[in-house]
């Protein structure tokens, strides 16, 4: 486990970092995904994929499974769970229809509609995140806060996560880590009490180790640094 109690911080210890690399297999349980929705690499869609071989179900959020997509890794999972609402269980915002995420060219029909948080959940969500991140992530992230509040709300709301797989995006400019959902959801729960191991899976589709991710540009970076407080 990252952390025991309230948010441990052992020497060394930054905010969204974890003590330990988690092995590149899930647990039993629901596998969260999250990264980028184009440009995801073969290597870390096929990582993805061998993942859920152990897992019973998968979560993400909005986007469909389609090529490219940090949701191409799920498309074998979700083909073999054809309309399975308890093993494919994609979420959207409040208010949405889920149907967008039906759309993508590899759900093969396969993809249920996604079920929308509760407007309180959501509500919650950006309160917790406030107190993480700071006062003014949402304004900086602009439209695309929404976004981050459903990932903070998925998470509570579904139960059984027992791993998070970020496909990260190893060429992500500088300038574009202050609207970096993925990043804003590491940031706000890796390494707390109460959330999932986060499994950061580089380009080449392996588990980065403490090492890496410490040489990752954007590790250390606090919510000052990204304009978020």
């Amino acid at each position: 486990l990252c952390a025991v109690g309230r948010r441990s911080r052992p020497p060394g210890f930054v905010m969204g970092s974890c003590a330990s690399t988690p092995p590149l297999l899930s647990d039993r349980g629901v596998l969260r995904i999250i990264g980028m929705t184009s440009d995801a690499s073969s290597s870390q869609t096929k990582a993805v994929a061998a993942m859920l071989m152990t897992a019973e179900a998968v979560s993400w959020d909005g986007d469909p499974v389609k090529t490219g997509s940090f949701t191409a890794g799920a498309a074998s999972f979700v083909a073999a769970h054809c309309n399975t609402a308890s093993a494919v269980l994609p979420a959207t915002t409040p208010g949405s229809d889920g149907t967008y995420t039906q759309s993508g060219d590899l759900a093969i029909g396969c993809v249920p509609k996604a079920k929308a948080v509760s407007q309180a959940g959501f509500d919650e969500a950006g309160l917790l995140l406030d107190a993480r991140l700071g006062a003014k992530w949402a304004e900086t992230f602009g439209d695309s806060a929404q976004y981050v509040k459903l990932a903070a709300a998925n998470l509570a709301a579904t139960p059984g996560i027992r791993r998070v797989a970020w496909q990260l995006d190893e060429d992500r400019a500088p300038e574009e880590y202050a609207d970096w959902v993925s990043l804003a959801e590491y940031k706000a729960f890796a390494g707390y009490a109460g959330s999932p191991p986060y499994v950061v899976l580089g380009a080449r589709g392996v588990p980065l180790s403490q090492s890496e991710l410490e040489r990752q540009p954007w590790y250390a970076m606090t919510p000052e640094q990204l304009g978020w407080a």
